[in-house]
């Protein structure tokens, strides 16, 4: 670490950064839990997930692929590809980091793996509870899935210690969106996008997108054992479609915006209902559908441009672009479908599904981001979604 920080230090001096600026933005930086990096397939036929090995500047090298016993969908065909899923969090590391879950979305499956270092072995593979499923998460011995096709739900399961699932059936929840499947996959402009909890775990929220009107968010209350109430607090969006979000330090959702290339944010009421903080602040970019969070910033990958844009997170939740809106541009023809944040904050993560790869960047002070690798792991153009560390 000590030698990252020195390397970090000498990229923040060649950009002209300010010792202040660097001294402020890497202070008490939390500690990294794992080196490993990992990306799923979603290959129409066998599903599978690469393990990744993150070195101490960054980069990335492949060492395995593990088979999730289930199959996803390929490339997208209801939406302009490569966006097969139209969701974030379809690849998941538990709070504790023993376990990862992964979504089959062409077999309504979810596989669990217990993390053993560089291994992964799976324990399990169960019905997802619907159709579709496509995002998960996890508190403690509860996991959720969320279904996006037809009658969308969140299914419900318990984790035991073997790394096996039991469905809660009594505690599915039905989201509001009905999207038959045209051959393997739904119009993913019409379904739900995410779930994932809050940070003090008694609200999980669900993004929906509407393309036809206006999306919106579902929260619903999580009592201590981790059942759902029955009924959600709905809090409606401005923007047809909010994707991907995150939770700031402070608790405030954090979304990106799909129809209009933008991002909000929201504090979470007493009550579930969501208010607004800032709205729809453009990036002028296209199609921002996956976001990040690390510290005071936020990142979309916009698909629609090929490149990630940059905003700054206030106190209050607040949210201001920085620069121009493109923070930094992937290669020619490049189509990034996820991003993820490393754990000590340090270094941004993009899958590229249409290149089948990952770029690798250093997060340097004021949000700027510094390319320092890119890796190879599946074939180009063939479905490859989901990103977790």
């Amino acid at each position: 670490m000590q030698s990252l920080r020195l390397l970090t230090a000498s990229v923040a001096i060649t950009l002209g950064l300010t010792g202040s600026a660097y001294a402020q933005s890497f202070t008490a930086l939390p500690r990294v839990d794992s080196p490993y990096v990992y990306v799923m397939s979603n290959d129409i036929h066998a599903n599978s997930v690469a393990v990744l090995k993150r070195s101490v500047f960054g980069g990335l090298d492949k060492v395995a692929v593990v088979a999730t016993g289930g199959a996803g969908v390929g490339v997208g065909t209801t939406t302009p590809p490569p966006d097969p899923l139209g969701s974030q969090n379809a690849l998941i590391k538990s709070d504790d980091g023993r376990w990862l879950f992964a979504t089959n979305a062409g077999s309504n499956q979810v596989s669990v793996f217990a993390i053993r270092g560089s291994q992964l072995i799976l324990t399990d593979v169960r019905a997802s509870g619907g159709t579709y499923p496509v995002s998960v998460a996890q508190r403690g011995n509860r996991v959720y899935v969320l279904n996006s096709a037809g009658a969308s739900n969140v299914s419900v399961f318990e984790l035991n210690a073997n790394g096996h699932l039991t469905a809660e059936p009594n505690e599915t929840r039905v989201i509001g969106t009905d999207q038959a499947l045209v051959g393997n996959q739904p119009n993913v402009g019409m379904t739900p996008a995410q779930l994932q909890l809050t940070p003090d775990g008694q609200w999980l929220a669900v993004s929906v997108k509407d393309a036809s009107a206006k999306g919106w968010f579902e929260l619903f209350s999580v009592d201590r054992h981790g059942d759902l109430a029955q009924d959600p607090a709905i809090t409606p969006s401005n923007d047809p479609q909010p994707f991907g979000f995150a939770f700031d330090a402070r608790g405030h959702l954090i979304t990106s915006e799909a129809a209009g290339s933008a991002a909000s944010s929201y504090s979470v009421t007493r009550d579930g209902q969501l208010h607004a903080i800032s709205s729809d602040i453009a990036n002028g970019q296209a199609a921002a559908c996956w976001l990040a969070v690390s510290g005071r910033y936020a990142f979309t990958a916009n698909a629609g441009k090929g490149d990630i844009s940059a905003y700054r997170i206030g106190e209050n939740g607040a949210l201001t672009l920085i620069g121009n809106g493109v923070a930094a541009t992937l290669e020619s023809g490049a189509a990034p479908t996820d991003l993820k944040v490393s754990p000590d904050g340090l270094f941004l993560y993009v899958g590229n599904s249409l290149g089948g790869d990952v770029d690798s960047y250093l997060i340097l002070p004021e949000g700027q981001l510094f390319k320092v690798g890119q890796t190879t792991v599946f074939a180009g153009a063939s479905g490859m979604q989901g990103l977790a560390l």
